[in-house]
């Protein structure tokens, strides 16, 4: 079943949004090993990395291929080996640098937007968190200055190309 067939949402309306972040728990992510709660704070952008995905992620549609989504394959795809294995290294390797602290305003920001964005264009949360989650990680190792990553190379370049990396 696509994503945007399980809960339609009116393009000028946060409502769903509201809705599915009471549910989830303010953007809970969805693998129990990432259980933090986030919540965006809104800041003012001035990496240019973070300034370049801002723009891309603000671009009409951006994420309107995730309504042609299979919800359901592509999350236990991603739960699978190799892609959850990828996931958590990547992770762990900008977790806890010291320069990640400087851009966390901006991050949380760009992680804000991109779950309301997602979730107006897919109606699903969890495939909304995982598109947040994978912003925050593509923003926290491109503001560390690592633009060959594998948050990059695979996860970036993904979205970039319309579609759901998993």
């Amino acid at each position: 079943m696509a994503c945007g067939s399980r809960l339609p949402v009116a393009a000028d309306t946060g409502l769903r949004v509201a809705d599915a972040e009471r549910e989830s728990g303010a953007w809970r992510q969805r693998s129990m090993k990432r259980t933090a709660t986030h919540r965006g704070k809104g800041a003012a952008v001035t990496n240019a990395h973070l300034l370049e995905m801002d723009a891309i992620l603000s671009a009409a549609g951006f994420f309107d291929f995730l309504g042609n989504v299979d919800c359901d394959r592509a999350l236990a795809s991603r739960d699978a080996e190799p892609f959850d294995a990828c996931w958590m290294a990547a992770f762990d390797e900008v977790d806890g640098e010291p320069g990640a602290a400087l851009d966390k305003r901006a991050v949380d920001a760009l992680r804000e937007k991109a779950f309301r964005l997602a979730f107006r264009a897919s109606g699903n949360a969890d495939i909304s968190a995982c598109v947040s989650d994978d912003i925050e990680l593509i923003a926290r190792s491109r503001s560390l200055g690592r633009t060959d990553g594998w948050p990059t190379e695979v996860l970036w370049d993904a979205y970039r190309n319309g579609r759901f990396p998993c």
